[in-house]
């Protein structure tokens, strides 16, 4: 049985890549938007600075950037998906049943990390920032799995991996970065870099993955990782035709 819906071109892959970039980069701004809207209450580099300094911070600061990072993630994965919809129609379709579960699951990461946000902010408060990142990448990754699962579940496997190749290189790229940065107010600013980076990232490596799949199944005609529940169901039918002829002798 054929794995592939359709064909698939590197101009798939760029054009997915960009909706990606367009909504996170939205995202950024949505986030630059909420923190100056804050900061007659909350200055937000202002107090990683006290905390280098050693001055007293608002002990509601790291809950305040669990639920920034919450509602501006949340926008812009909706707004990511919406636009995988609008450029792969016949791969990503528009259901509530579907966005329900990416909004159950955005609203259970974020009740897990905001504990980890207000321990970690206790202990460091650079360390808050690479809570930032893990749970943008986090949200991000696990979206993508979702989708993935929810519209092309016959063809999981194939989307599965190539998200965890996708992880991989994004996890690569994000830690070079950051680290590349001296100081804590770098740090800070290259945060709105990371959001655009991370799901581009995400989108483009695992794209390249399945394009190169793609052309591997089109020369050889061998489809490991395709359909993979319809392999399965052959397996039960072998196995129990098997059993019928057993049962009958």
């Amino acid at each position: 049985m054929s794995f592939w819906p359709k064909s698939m071109s590197f101009q798939d892959v760029a054009l997915n890549s960009l909706g990606a970039l367009i909504a996170w980069f939205i995202g950024s701004i949505i986030i630059l938007i909420i923190v100056f809207w804050v900061s007659s209450m909350l200055s937000v580099p202002g107090t990683f600075e006290q905390a280098q300094l050693g001055w007293a911070t608002n002990p509601m600061f790291p809950f305040i950037l669990s639920f920034i990072t919450f509602i501006a993630t949340m926008v812009t994965l909706m707004l990511s998906a919406l636009l995988i919809h609008m450029t792969d129609p016949e791969r990503y379709s528009w259901s509530r049943v579907s966005y329900g579960q990416l909004a159950f699951f955005w609203i259970l990461t974020y009740m897990c990390i905001t504990p980890i946000y207000i321990s970690t902010g206790m202990i460091n408060y650079d360390n808050i920032m690479i809570v930032f990142i893990a749970h943008c990448i986090t949200l991000a990754f696990g979206s993508s799995l979702l989708l993935e699962i929810l519209n092309n579940y016959r063809y999981v496997l194939t989307w599965f991996y190539g998200s965890f190749i996708g992880l991989f290189f994004t996890i690569l790229l994000v830690v070079s970065i950051f680290t590349s940065m001296d100081s804590g107010y770098a740090k800070l600013i290259s945060l709105l870099v990371m959001l655009p980076l991370i799901n581009t990232s995400l989108v483009f490596f695992r794209g390249l993955f399945e394009l190169a799949y793609y052309h591997y199944h089109k020369f050889t005609n061998l489809d490991q990782l395709g359909d993979i529940f319809y392999q399965i169901e052959q397996e039960e039918k072998e196995a129990l035709r098997e059993e019928t002829q057993k049962n009958t002798l």
